[in-house]
């Protein structure tokens, strides 16, 4: 059994896992908390972006995306047109969008995800 850990934050956690063909890449956050959720949301997909490079994989093969958003009615349309505009079109994964308190009052957004690593 072969597992790859990347990206460590101190003793907590690593960034990303890859084990049996699937990148886990935990909650990321962005890093410019002063931005709206749109802006801090592409800075999350952004991240995320390299996470999976490192992973040796991308966001078209996501296959799971968990989302949580500090005001969820509020600002679940401007999250999705970040999201929009960053997936493909052809390569939908499933996924989950919840409100839910944040580690700091100013996180607005952060996503988790899952892709397959080819």
């Amino acid at each position: 059994m072969s597992i790859t850990r990347a990206e460590p934050n101190g003793k907590r956690l690593s960034h990303v896992v890859v084990h049996n063909g699937v990148a886990y890449v935990t909650g990321q956050v962005a890093a410019d908390r002063s931005a709206d959720v749109a802006g801090q949301t592409r800075q999350v997909l952004a991240r995320i972006d390299e996470l999976l490079a490192v992973a040796g994989t991308d966001r078209s093969n996501i296959l799971f995306a968990q989302i949580w958003l500090k005001h969820c009615v509020q600002d679940f349309a401007a999250m999705n047109a970040a999201w929009d505009a960053w997936i493909p079109e052809d390569a939908l994964p499933a996924r989950a969008t919840v409100e839910a308190n944040m580690a700091a009052e100013n996180i607005l957004v952060e996503i988790a995800c899952q892709a397959a690593v080819a």
